[in-house]
């Protein structure tokens, strides 16, 4: 380059000396580029089919002993974890009869419920609910039959069952396994007596009771049996108990078979309906019915031949700001040569924020050689907590049974108070 006026700059003076060499770099850079290029368009070498693995020569890392062991876990810390429940159970209770004859029972209870499951299925379950109770004085409230026979201190259990789920799955094929999910489950163990609504309804905390209580003079047994679905609209339970109650007993009694066919469950979600027939036949040892009757509650019980056959149905509506309940039971048979008829009906209002609710009952117990027991009962209920699950239930309830009717003992009536807490 030259300036302006046509002599040479003198900085441009100072790098005319290295011209020579700029150019040669120049053309070396150039001629490096253009083997590149070649190289990339041509591709690897004839006979070397493989492209570059920019990871070859990279080896896999290899897991140190404290990361490739898995952390040890207990089989306690497992079992209580894994599909594991424990709830709390708090009962406070006051009644008194008309005559001014006063009882009270305390209790504090627990439930455990335990889950056995595989990587697909639930094989298996467990049910155990207990209290210690208190009891001093006695009314034959309807949720405490036997409470006569157990004063003072009492360890009481209520459920006390192991469930195994599809018991036929190990004899059956894939598809016949997936065509009987449901159907055969087997159940031994303490649990409700399979007979009208009991299934169902879960009255343990509850003071309103259904019949079996005066039917049978028990609503849970020790039994063994098969349960599960008929097909997509009825469900079955099948047992054998031994006819004792609670207690595990014989004293030369040969025990009841029970069948119950009911709706299955989609009737209830959809409609608001359950139902069913049962059917209850063999023998059982002869409880006191209500130690109102006269019954001693120390004597000792005798085998009674027992026949029933039942029909059940309840149903619920929603009503102007709340749901409507109404359930009834109807059953009739034998006691030895004795004709025998229970009646129960039910009605229940539950407000639509499920903090209220009212109830009235009309129970009936007839015997051909005892006599009627009637009754008629009113409760109010005040929910702390209600959910729809049943699983947390907290309220106070005043209860009021009226005897109409009683078989050897002037009518009479009990006012009742309770405090029930479960979490």
């Amino acid at each position: 380059m030259t300036a302006l006026g046509g002599a040479p700059s003198p900085e441009m003076a100072t790098w005319r000396g290295p011209e020579p060499m700029l150019s040669i770099a120049i053309a070396l850079s150039i001629a490096l580029l253009t083997a590149q290029c070649a190289s990339a368009q041509t591709g690897p070498p004839q006979g070397d089919k493989t492209p570059n693995d920019p990871f070859a020569g990279v080896a896999p890392a290899t897991p140190s002993p404290e990361t490739a062991q898995e952390p040890q876990v207990s089989w306690l810390h497992k079992f209580l974890n894994d599909n594991f429940g424990f709830r709390k159970e708090i009962l406070s209770e006051f009644d008194t009869n008309a005559d001014g004859s006063g009882a009270s029972r305390q209790s504090l209870g627990f439930e455990l419920q335990k889950k056995f499951s595989t990587a697909t299925s639930t094989i298996a379950g467990f049910d155990f609910q207990g209290r210690l109770v208190r009891r001093d004085g006695y009314n034959a409230v309807p949720n405490d039959m036997e409470g006569a026979g157990h004063q003072g201190w009492t360890f009481e259990y209520h459920n006390l069952y192991l469930d195994l789920y599809n018991i036929f799955n190990p004899l059956l094929g894939a598809d016949e396994r997936a065509a009987s999910v449901g159907r055969f489950n087997f159940r031994i163990g303490q649990s409700y007596v399979p007979f009208g609504l009991s299934l169902q309804t879960d009255t343990h905390g509850t003071l309103l009771q259904l019949s079996n209580g005066n039917n049978f003079g028990f609503d849970e047994g020790w039994s063994a049996g098969f349960w599960g679905a008929i097909n997509k609209d009825l469900n079955y339970d099948a047992s054998y108990l031994v006819g004792s109650g609670c207690g595990l007993k014989w004293r030369g009694q040969g025990g009841l078979g029970a069948l119950r066919v009911s709706l299955s469950d989609k009737y209830s979600s959809q409609y608001g309906i359950e139902g069913g027939l049962s059917l209850i036949g063999g023998e059982r040892l002869a409880m006191p019915m209500a130690e109102s009757d006269g019954a001693d509650p120390a004597a000792a019980p005798l085998p009674l031949r027992t026949q029933r056959i039942g029909i059940d149905g309840r149903y619920r509506h929603t009503a102007p700001k709340g749901l409507l309940t109404f359930t009834t039971e109807l059953s009739g048979g034998r006691d030895a040569s004795n004709p025998v008829v229970t009646e129960l009906h039910q009605a229940e209002y539950l407000h639509g924020s499920r903090r209220w609710g009212v109830a009235a009952q009309v129970r009936r117990f007839f015997q051909e050689s005892r006599g009627t027991n009637l009754s008629v009962i009113g409760e109010l209920t005040w929910y702390f907590r209600n959910d729809v699950a049943n699983s947390n239930a907290h309220w106070i309830k005043l209860n009021l049974e009226r005897q109409l009717q009683n078989a050897v003992a002037p009518p009479h009536t009990i006012v009742t108070l309770q405090y029930y807490f479960y979490l």
